[in-house]
């Protein structure tokens, strides 16, 4: 998430006893604009002479405070000071604050991709500024609420929220800009690119009349970039000049970097290979110095693509890159440009090994769009109950109805056209056996039990397929949890379960929790089997279980002494069937975390694994606090 307006000044005269206070914060707001951590010690000094002062005082610096942290990505100590001053504010009945204060909530969870607590609290704030006519903070929770749908793919929703936005704005307002060039980006993803380059052409006009406004040559930037798509690079390239020239007057590497790499592909479009590699040879030097890796891993791929000599090793950097800074969409692209590399120097062999990961990444991008519908569909019913629009809520439920119907068909194919043949296999191999003598043949003996090893497996995998389909679409039944509990019963009955294997169990003071029992048992017992299944092969199994209190949220670490896994490969452990060690290693059918995942998103919150192969793993999920 991006573009996110700053807090609003208070407009309150300062009071005669926290007149100081207020001359620290107009310091603070003043350093903000040229070097923001040193604004940091400023609003420290802020606070501790508020806290001598009043309430009203505490409750400002802490806005600015978290404000500043989110900035300079210091989310747990910005979550922290956000939530204090929520309670001050609510304290003191300034509602009008208390929106502010909702918005830079879910902006923090939002920029840390936390999509469904990020929405709910926007929309809290949105509800909060049209009660008090807080216009600005309304547009604001608007402008944002659109960035969450786009990053979701919702991009229908989010054009809604954006234009509701730009109405919502005053005339004059600075961030009217960052919201007409979202407005743009978004017809320009919906294939409307007419729309498009209207709002593209009001927002870099009015940047333009503003003399150093430091977007001006990002915005010049993206309408080039829609030009581009319509195939129209004679017209873009002025533009793009244009851009490379103002991002480097006011020193903006990134969008030099972006405008150099346009540039280069404008130039290549328009027949001149030789200055588009001089463009992307310029960008690379660059490179190091903007941090931008996605424009950095496509200049690697654009330029290889004019080399003569050395193009398979800018194409395995570029690939290189995107791994370390998990960039999958371009991974797949990398690996699908080495394949075909590969393919016509007559390696088929490796270009075979680049199309298969190609292909797991294609996987993992495909499960991941499958949560970001999810999520996108949530935060469409959660709005709509909050508006309790009656029209909306019947739309809505029509697409839930709809959906659940689809699932309702998934399983009934699941469990009839896929059991059917599955058992049909069985039988007959059951039949075989009677008429195959398989002591006089013991290879044939063996097959056949190959044979029904793997329809028992296919049973196997078509139930967790079922589970997984119905954990989508059954209403949560949420209510107070207390996981400690819910820890110590799960523990008794997988204790029951091993009694070959030695566990020592480590289980801390877990809290009380809002929830669904059912599905939390469940994230529960999928995460502790794995514990066990995973440290099986140790003399001992030391099983871990702990919770620690961050910001707004709970996080539960689940760790083990087992085998571990190679943590370059931690995010395909959610995906359906992705398993990272051999079936004759360690059973399962590559559902659990897939569940777990699914379950946990549902309630709010997140999942994440870390690991060294051979040294155990954590796996960590939040729930809301």
């Amino acid at each position: 998430m991006t573009n996110f307006p700053s807090s609003p000044q208070d407009d309150q005269a300062p009071r005669p006893d926290t007149g100081q206070v207020e001359a620290l914060l107009a310091r603070a707001s003043q350093l903000e604009q040229q070097d923001r951590p040193s604004a940091l010690p400023v609003l420290y000094e802020a606070l501790a002479l508020a806290k001598q002062a009043d309430q009203g005082s505490v409750a400002r610096t802490l806005l600015q405070l978290a404000t500043l942290e989110w900035r300079l990505s210091s989310f747990d100590s910005a979550l922290d000071h956000a939530d204090e001053a929520l309670r001050e504010f609510r304290h003191l009945a300034d509602r009008h604050h208390e929106a502010w204060c909702l918005r830079l909530v879910g902006n923090i969870h939002g920029v840390q991709g936390q999509y469904l607590p990020a929405s709910e609290f926007l929309q809290a704030a949105a509800a909060l500024s049209r009660e008090t006519d807080n216009r600005a903070c309304l547009a604001s929770c608007l402008n944002n609420l659109g960035i969450i749908a786009n990053e979701l793919g919702d991009y229908a929703s989010g054009l809604e929220y954006l234009l509701e936005a730009l109405k919502t704005y005053d005339e004059h307002d600075p961030h009217v800009l960052s919201t007409l060039n979202n407005i743009a980006t978004h017809y320009r993803q919906l294939g409307q690119y007419a729309s498009a380059l209207e709002h593209h052409e009001q927002a870099v006009e009015r940047a333009r009349s503003m003399a150093g406004h430091g977007l001006t040559a990002a915005y010049i930037h993206n309408m080039a970039e829609t030009l581009r798509k319509l195939d129209r690079h004679a017209e873009a390239l002025p533009l793009l000049e244009e851009s490379l020239g103002l991002s480097r007057q006011i020193g903006d590497r990134q969008t030099e970097l972006l405008a150099l790499d346009s540039l280069g592909l404008t130039r290549q479009a328009l027949g001149a290979p030789e200055l588009a590699r001089q463009c992307y040879e310029e960008g690379l030097r660059l490179a190091p110095s903007a941090r931008h890796p996605l424009a950095e891993v496509k200049l690697l791929m654009h330029h290889a693509a004019l080399q003569p000599e050395g193009r398979r090793e800018t194409l395995e950097q570029s690939l290189k890159l995107a791994q370390e800074k998990n960039l999958r969409a371009e991974r797949l692209e990398a690996h699908d440009l080495l394949a075909r590399f590969h393919r016509e120097a007559g390696d088929f062999r490796l270009a075979l090994d680049h199309l298969e990961q190609a292909r797991a990444v294609e996987r993992e991008l495909f499960n991941e769009a499958q949560d970001h519908r999810t999520q996108a569909l949530q935060i469409q019913y959660d709005l709509a109950r909050t508006r309790a629009s009656s029209e909306a809520q019947r739309q809505l439920n029509e697409q839930l109805r709809r959906a659940n119907e689809e699932l309702d068909a998934f399983s009934y194919t699941i469990s009839h056209d896929l059991r059917a043949p599955v058992r049909h296999i069985k039988s007959f191999v059951g039949l075989l056996r009677g008429v195959v003598d398989t002591e006089a043949n013991p290879k044939t003996g063996r097959y056949l039990g190959v044979i029904e090893d793997a329809t028992d497996r296919l049973n196997s995998l078509i139930d967790a397929m079922l589970n997984f389909a119905r954990q989508s679409r059954e209403p949560l039944q949420l209510t107070q949890v207390d996981l400690g509990q819910l820890v110590g019963s799960v523990q008794t009955e997988l204790a029951a379960q091993v009694h070959d294997q030695r566990v020592s169990w480590k289980i801390g003071t877990l809290p009380v929790v809002q929830g669904d029992p059912a599905l939390l048992r469940q994230v529960v017992i999928n995460l502790l089997s794995n514990a066990l299944k995973y440290s099986r092969p140790r003399d001992e199994s030391v099983v871990e279980v702990r919770s620690e209190r961050q910001g707004a949220v709970w996080a539960f670490h689940v760790r083990d002494n087992g085998v571990g896994f190679d943590a370059r490969y931690a995010d395909r452990l959610f995906g359906v069937f992705q398993r990272l060690h051999r079936q004759d290693e360690f059973e399962g059918t590559g559902v659990g975390l897939a569940t777990v995942q699914r379950i946990v998103a549902r309630h709010g919150g997140e999942v994440s694994a870390t690991s060294q192969a051979g040294e155990g793993a954590t796996f960590t999920f939040t729930l809301p606090a």
